[in-house]
């Protein structure tokens, strides 16, 4: 079982990181054998409600497969930025001859290995363990029988830190503390994603839906003009005026047939724009079931505007790319300091004819060595660090400016969004209302031209404003509802408004 990091910023760290696995897990899951919103293969349409709608944008919108995977991407970032703190095994070996003519040693042959192991601190610095051996042979004169050989061995330890310059765990760990900024960042934009996708299904299918109601309402006027034509030629008194009624009817009928072929037309170009978004690879008709809503948000303008400073997923990344900035700041304020270095060490050796015996040495009888030293180095003028510095500066400067315009756009998007939510309501109920009368005015035509008190034409004409009161209705009742989508969007509450969210055990363990 895997157990959490046990500071706060890993603790952060590793919940998104069961977030995202989550999430791309789903998507991956969903993209294979295993999706749970297989169609029948035997049908050509099929019903759809506005909250199916949104779960398979979740499972399978390929824009957010897409970020998930940067997600993914920066997840292993993370893990490879704390590749810092991984154990070095190093081994080394060498050996050499040096022939002196002349020399009372003419003849001399050395080898020498080590293996060590060498671990970095959060500090800044590094230890290293490390045991080596070697021999010197050498060939005295020109008798080749007198051979001096020996070997020696040692084991010891070596430190080496930092004082000044590059000293101190924010440094030594600036890319793990960026790289865990970049992820949450990611999570952030994966998080803007879903809810821009799930904004644009809302709208995208309340037009579906409005465009099928403006279908239907040009269906039933094509149909209703036919029947008016049935009538007026089964009249038992011919003439000229029902001639006239006649042809009026038949140029109605040819409008009305016009206007349907572009409804069913801007009804199939709705129905593709929607299959893309909810992931459906499959040209099934979609007949939308779920009518605009006329839900009313709870909240105020305050409460809206401060839910979107809090929530605002773009203004969130914001605040970590600040972070991130004022970190380097620091960083580079510290490494305009001089570079001063500790190096020391320690440890035991053996000396003997026989190699065995000279590691034996080290533990039995060791001589022992140390050394211990500082190295300073300052480059005079300093002008890189005081550049990087500088810009640094200025950079953190340039992100709180950044931060300030969103936050006062914010404001003006959810003020905006009020205003637009007002007059959203005014105009459903002022089509609430034409729709009732143009109901009630198209029945009394009818009953007139039953009478001979009214003509055809006064019929087709109540008609298609019965029409367009119904369609004036439609994109009234829609445009409130992308409305309420729009405030929700922008004070950062759509996904927990449709339920889009992730809830957490005390084992950290994901549960949707």
């Amino acid at each position: 079982m895997r157990q959490a990091p046990s500071s706060p910023v890993a603790h952060n760290v590793f919940r998104h990181i069961l977030i995202i696995g989550t999430l791309f897990s789903i998507t991956t899951l969903m993209a294979g054998k295993g999706r749970c919103f297989d169609f029948p293969k035997n049908v050509e349409k099929v019903d759809l409600s506005r909250e199916v709608a949104i779960k398979m944008a979740v499972l399978y919108n390929i824009d957010m497969r897409v970020e998930s995977l940067n997600s993914k991407m920066a997840e292993i970032d993370v893990a490879r930025s704390r590749g810092i703190y991984d154990t070095i095994l190093s081994v080394s070996s060498t050996g050499g001859m040096t022939y002196t003519p002349g020399s009372p040693f003419f003849l001399s042959k050395n080898s020498t290995s080590s293996i060590g192991l060498t671990q970095y601190l959060p500090t800044g610095g590094s230890i290293t363990a490390s045991t080596q051996t070697g021999y010197t042979n050498a060939e005295v004169g020109l008798d080749v029988g007198t051979i001096t050989s020996e070997w020696q061995s040692s084991a010891g330890v070596t430190i080496s830190h930092p004082l000044l310059k590059n000293a101190g765990r924010e440094t030594m760990e600036l890319s793990i503390t960026l790289a865990a900024n970049a992820f949450q960042d990611s999570m952030e934009r994966l998080q803007s994603v879903n809810t821009e996708t799930v904004a644009a299904v809302i709208s995208t299918y309340n037009h579906l839906y409005a465009l099928r109601q403006n279908l239907e309402s040009r269906a039933a006027a094509m149909q209703s003009a036919q029947n008016l034509l049935d009538e007026v030629k089964n009249r038992k008194k011919p003439g000229a005026l029902q001639k006239l009624e006649i042809a009026n009817t038949e140029f109605a009928i040819t409008q009305r047939r016009k206007d349907l072929i572009d409804a069913e037309r801007n009804v199939r170009d709705q129905e593709a724009a929607l299959r893309y978004l909810i992931g459906l690879e499959s040209k099934l008709r979609i007949n939308p079931l779920t009518a605009p809503s006329r839900e009313e948000p709870k909240e105020s303008e305050e409460q809206a505007v401060k839910n979107a400073l809090e929530l605002r997923f773009d203004l969130r990344q914001l605040m970590l790319t600040l972070k991130s900035s004022q970190l380097q700041e620091r960083v580079s304020r510290h490494q305009k300091l001089p570079d001063l270095s500790l190096t020391a060490s320690a440890g035991f050796s053996g000396t003997n004819a026989n190699i065995g015996k000279s590691f034996s040495q080290i533990g039995e009888h060791p001589a022992q060595f140390w050394s211990a030293g500082l190295q300073f180095t300052a480059p005079l003028g300093n002008t890189a660090a005081d550049s990087d510095y500088r810009k640094s500066r200025i950079r953190t400067e340039q992100v709180q400016t950044q931060i300030k315009s969103l936050s006062w756009k914010i404001r003006n998007d959810v003020e905006s969004d009020m205003r637009a939510l007002i007059s959203a309501r005014i105009q459903i109920q002022t089509a609430d209302g034409s729709l009732k009368y143009a109901e009630q005015r198209l029945e009394e035509y009818r009953k007139n031209s039953r009478l001979g008190t009214s003509t055809v034409q006064d019929v087709l004409n109540a008609e298609n404003d019965l029409t367009n009161a119904r369609n004036a209705q439609m994109d009234a009742l829609e445009t409130f509802s992308n409305a309420v989508t729009k405030l929700w969007k922008d004070s950062g509450v759509l996904l927990d408004r449709h339920g889009v969210h992730f809830e957490y055990e005390k084992e950290d363990k994901p549960k949707k």
